[in-house]
């Protein structure tokens, strides 16, 4: 059974998921964070599902703050 998932909102820490498989930001797996900032598009009209309407920027433990932005998938709740 697939567990129902949570909204993020800004200040939730998480940690990075990137599948290996899908681009340049594969050395950012595994990293932590917080989120910093929330956007919204139509994704969902194309994926069917509504979670893709959200777009995280992130800024690392480390101060970093990625020219990338996430969506859902790439993402897990801390502790």
């Amino acid at each position: 059974m697939i567990p129902i998932a949570q909204a993020y909102q800004k200040g939730d820490r998480i940690k990075l998921i990137l599948d290996k498989e899908r681009g340049p930001d594969t050395h950012l797996h595994g990293k932590t964070g917080e989120i910093i900032h929330i956007e919204f598009d139509d994704a969902s009209s194309i994926t069917g599902n509504s979670e893709d309407n959200f777009i995280y920027t992130i800024q690392l433990d480390n101060g970093e703050i990625p020219d990338i932005h996430f969506r859902r998938y790439d993402l897990r709740k801390e502790g």
